[in-house]
């Protein structure tokens, strides 16, 4: 090939292209931008799983205050797991179960451990690996209370527990001492001699006791539970949110334990008793005249006209004490009541189902003829008028 010719000035020319990468510099920036990002997530991600796993462990928060529970002969941690997080012990019962594991197990002797609320499960394990309290000279009793009873029939259950280390009447006495109370109920002997202030914050569960356990060993257990429970709902935002005290709201509470028939009612059986005492109605549950007449539940008119400051259909408010004790689905539904329906606000509730479901009403009309139904089916009195 001949040379090129010479370019202006006597010069050769050369043919050549200029080629320029626009963004090179941007783009590396960028993609160590990216990456630096993705990295920081990662490394955020991997600090927040870090701290809820150690969450999980060590729980925020101080330990709180002592919880004895009972364990009997043969239990295994895998068994106690579930008691110590249902008592706030510790957190999470499965990550307690790996922890122990990894420390290679602990064997314990069967007896009474005293442990503290919201503790680590290196101090939980460490009051295992030191043994009870109080050493079990036997298998542990277990103590029965559903939902719904009076302090009266859980001393007649525990009457008829084979095995129960003390009487009924022995546990009434220990009651009747005044020694034992809730935070959450008023101060003894504030309520005055006609009612039992310790009606209603015994909660029901299955407790665990010794044959050398005392009254006062399981009522402590009993409002231990019931006050840990309420810490739990948020019973401390009832008068902010409803204008009555925390006590008032477990009042509230039995009330739906004793009407209710079936889970799905008891949020709206709540709606109506907050919705008749914003408005001053009476609130006419036959529940009440019941407790007030000592349990008989063949309500004639003599009874609705009965003397007590726990006959809601003479006294105006909720009666001075819970009726029974509510499980925890009632207390839930004293604190979350249903939504008013569009039409108005539920004001009347009668059974109108064998299965013991209630019809609900915004309006009197509406009231008679549930009412009319439940007659015809014969499910309530006739003067029945809830």
């Amino acid at each position: 090939m001949p040379p090129a010719p010479p370019g202006p000035g006597g010069r050769e020319h050369v043919d050549y292209e200029v080629v320029k990468i626009r963004g090179r510099e941007h783009g590396t920036v960028l993609a160590l931008a990216v990456l630096l990002t993705f990295a920081g997530a990662v490394l955020i991600g991997a600090l927040l799983v870090a701290r809820w796993t150690r969450d999980q462990l060590d729980p925020p928060g101080d330990p709180g205050r002592e919880i004895v529970l009972a364990f009997g002969d043969g239990a295994t941690t895998s068994e106690i797991a579930p008691d110590l997080e249902q008592a706030g012990i510790i957190a999470n019962e499965t990550f307690f179960q790996w922890y122990l594991r990894l420390k290679g197990g602990v064997e314990f002797q069967a007896g009474e451990y005293a442990f503290r609320e919201n503790s680590a499960a290196w101090d939980v394990l460490d009051v295992l690996r030191g043994g009870p309290s109080v050493v079990a000279q036997a298998a542990t009793i277990s103590l029965t209370f559903p939902e719904g009873l009076t302090v009266e029939e859980m001393a007649t259950r525990l009457d008829e527990t084979a095995g129960a280390p003390f009487s009924g009447d022995d546990f009434l006495a220990e009651l009747v001492l005044g020694e034992h109370a809730s935070k959450y109920a008023p101060p003894a002997g504030s309520l005055g001699d006609v009612v039992e202030p310790f009606e209603g914050v015994l909660f029901p569960e299955t407790y665990f006791v010794l044959e050398t356990s005392s009254p006062a060993e399981l009522i402590d257990q009993q409002i231990r539970e019931f006050d840990a429970v309420l810490d739990e709902l948020g019973y401390s935002a009832a008068t902010e949110r409803f204008g009555l005290t925390p006590y008032q709201l477990v009042v509230v509470a039995s009330l739906i334990e004793e009407e209710a028939k079936v889970d799905e009612d008891r949020a709206l059986i709540s709606r109506v008793i907050h919705n008749r005492l914003q408005l001053g109605m009476p609130l006419g549950v036959d529940a009440t005249v019941i407790y007030a007449n000592g349990g008989d539940r063949t309500i004639n008119q003599s009874d609705l006209e009965i003397d007590s400051p726990y006959n809601t259909r003479l006294n105006p408010g909720l009666p001075p004490t819970p009726i029974a004790s509510p499980g925890r689905a009632s207390l839930e539904a004293a604190l979350n009541p249903a939504d008013n329906p569009p039409e108005g606000e539920l004001l009347y509730y009668v059974l109108t189902d064998p299965d013991g479901r209630h019809s609900f009403a915004t309006n009197e009309a509406d009231f008679l003829e549930y009412k009319a139904q439940c007659e015809e089916l014969g499910l309530c009195n006739p003067e029945s008028e809830e």
